[in-house]
């Protein structure tokens, strides 16, 4: 064995020693990932591999996702690790099921995304949602898809026709600090669910659009909009939605699943945000601190911003009276994502 086969095969069993001593010493996951990262780039330049301008696909990622073009792809992949289930081992659901909300039996404290659609409403609860994470459907003629990620509270609503037409949205099995990494079913190209933004394959560089939709209780939906439609627990699969299995996490502000960067410490990890855009600039305030009946007024860039809480329902108008989109989000997942590009109200 020569000196560069030799070498070679000493690297690889150190990063199989990294990753279990890694475990075993109990070092975040962030960490491992880290170190991981950093010897496979060595690694991928020593033997001349494939190596897409400085830029590392991890392993598992290629596998899943063999018809991917990675030739197109942000740095942001090199963060992306394996969250356990495989691609779709958490099902997306097309061509959902619904009933009437009068036939639903849970708790009234379960939130929900709710969407107007023509003279009633769509709902989707999050016991239902937290399992899938995904749901591919059309309101009021529109194609959409309702995500949800349980690992960072984000609940963001998109329109599912591309350039290339209409898809559907796939649960890629893959996350970046926690957030859901969701892939088109059109090209395989792979989108991180809080942002919108396309990480790798065809539509690189492009972002979903929202749309609009609440955030309530199914006690307040119930009060508000007897008529309405909720999403199904015959759903084709069998899941026990009477548990959740994520249960204490949302409150425990210590607790992560997966290893995360440092994040600003301005509001607890687990707040839920209210997040929203103006013009390039990531906006986001405390979904506790907005008051029934009592308008949040803010400047950014020279654009007067109002928040109007009406009957648990949210509005955000500009000064011309515009309404801006918004979605929700854990205050660590909103802190990593935009960094001191963010600002808060």
């Amino acid at each position: 064995m020569n000196f560069k086969s030799t070498k070679m095969m000493w690297l690889g069993i150190g990063l199989l020693l990294v990753a279990s001593l890694g475990w075993r010493l109990d070092i975040s996951r962030g960490e491992i990932e880290s170190d991981l990262v950093t010897n496979s780039q060595e690694f991928a330049e020593e033997v001349g591999s494939d190596y897409l301008a400085g830029i590392v696909v991890p392993d598992f990622l290629r596998r899943s996702f063999p018809d991917t073009d990675f030739a197109q792809s942000s740095p942001t992949l090199e963060k992306i690790i394996s969250g356990g289930p495989p691609k779709d081992g958490i099902p997306a659901l097309v061509n959902p099921k619904f009933e009437s909300i009068s036939d639903f039996d849970r708790s009234e404290e379960i939130l929900a995304i709710v969407i107007e659609d023509n003279e009633t409403h769509k709902v989707y609860p999050y016991h239902i949602m937290t399992w899938h994470e995904i749901v591919n459907d059309v309101v009021d003629g529109v194609p959409v898809a309702v995500t949800f990620c349980p690992l960072c509270g984000s609940s963001i609503v998109y329109d599912r026709r591309l350039p290339q037409g209409e898809t559907t949205f796939g649960v890629s099995g893959a996350l970046i600090e926690s957030n859901m990494v969701m892939y088109d079913r059109g090209t395989e190209s792979l989108w991180q669910q809080s942002t919108g933004e396309a990480l790798a394959g065809e539509y690189f560089g492009e972002s979903l659009r929202h749309i609009p939709f609440q955030l309530l209780s199914m006690g307040e939906i119930k009060e508000l909009y007897p008529k309405s439609l909720v999403l199904s627990e015959d759903t084709g699969y069998r899941r026990d939605y009477d548990r959740n299995p994520y249960s204490g996490y949302e409150t425990d502000n210590n607790q992560f699943a997966f290893g995360v960067s440092k994040f600003s410490d301005e509001y607890e990890a687990k707040e839920i945000m209210v997040v929203f855009r103006v013009g390039e600039t990531p906006v986001a305030t405390p979904w506790s601190s907005l008051e029934e009946g009592k308008d949040k007024t803010a400047e950014i860039d020279g654009v007067k911003i109002t928040l109007t809480k009406e009957n648990g329902e949210l509005s955000i108008l500009n000064q011309e009276g515009g309404v801006v989109p918004f979605y929700f989000e854990m205050w660590f997942s909103f802190a990593i994502q935009h960094g001191e590009v963010g600002v808060t109200i």
